[in-house]
């Protein structure tokens, strides 16, 4: 019983982590259709930010916050200088992005070296339920992503801003006939798809040894995330997507390796967008 309570929390944990890992490609690919493959660099500038403003005696918290603004501002020159010219190019957008992950990593080989570093835990301790013992920072930020999913939904499906961006996703000419900015949207879009993963990477710093490919961990599944969930689909598609890629694979891993759990999970998430190509939530 304890074993199969332990399962659970690990998979809720591992599924809610890697939803928040996911988020920020799911806002840029599932909202503008942007492959972004350099939301692995996002991911890894988010942690290194945050390691060497915490090691610079920053509070951590307000280091988070810091690595998550500057990866947003990172985010929004690349749109502005390069991706906005590019919207309607899927090929060479993939490109520009793939040589972004690709310039930034040598950058931070450059700047932080190839060592690992490590980013000391805020919430070390732990809590039990009965003889299980739950970290509290991987809790705690497991509690922090659903929080962001829930109010990035809210603001996509209640308000102004929201309609603003289903009216683009469904019919850009007509939100543009109808005064919509398509060139401040994509960029606000953009931007904060950006800042998302630089969060997330920030998060996720204290959990792992930060290293100048960390990021690289997260695009793969990233990408399955929000494929198999749907695209577009923030909340229930980044969750079910999520659940479907890290909370199974945490499942079978019981039974077996973890690599031969990923390898299991990752052959199933084929199956399914070979049948359902538009993600399981997502429309045809």
């Amino acid at each position: 019983m304890m074993t199969a309570v332990s399962v659970a929390i690990d998979a809720v944990s591992i599924t809610l982590i890697l939803a928040l890992a996911a988020f920020g490609l799911a806002i840029i690919f599932g909202l503008i259709g942007v492959i972004n493959l350099g939301h692995g660099a996002m991911l890894t500038l988010g942690a290194y930010f945050t390691w060497a403003t915490t090691a610079a005696g920053v509070p951590f918290l307000l280091a988070v916050v810091i690595a998550a603004l500057g990866v947003g501002l990172i985010g929004l020159v690349l749109e502005h200088l390069v991706i906005r010219h590019f919207y309607d190019q899927p090929f060479e957008t993939l490109l520009l992005t793939w040589g972004f992950f690709l310039i930034s990593t040598e950058v931070i080989k450059i700047v932080f070296g190839t060592d690992f570093r490590n980013v000391t835990n805020p919430l070390p301790l732990a809590f039990h339920l009965g003889p299980v013992s739950v970290p509290a920072y991987r809790t705690a930020v497991a509690g922090f992503s659903l929080l962001l999913i829930g109010a990035a939904a809210f603001v996509l499906y209640r308000t102004t801003l929201g309609i603003k961006i289903r009216a683009l996703i469904q019919n850009r000419e007509m939100a543009s006939l109808l005064g919509l900015d398509i060139g401040r949207t994509y960029k606000l879009v953009f931007a904060t798809g950006a800042l998302v993963a630089g969060l997330a990477g920030a998060l996720i710093s204290p959990m792992l040894s930060v290293d100048p490919y960390i990021g690289n961990i997260y695009l793969v599944r990233s990408f399955f995330v929000v494929t198999v969930g749907g695209l577009g689909e923030l909340l229930g598609g980044t969750l079910i997507g999520a659940f479907f890629i890290g909370g199974a694979e945490t499942i079978i891993a019981l039974v077996s390796t973890q690599a031969f759990a990923q390898t299991i999970v990752f052959a199933l998430a084929i199956v399914v967008l070979r049948f359902r190509p538009q993600g399981i939530l997502g429309g045809r």
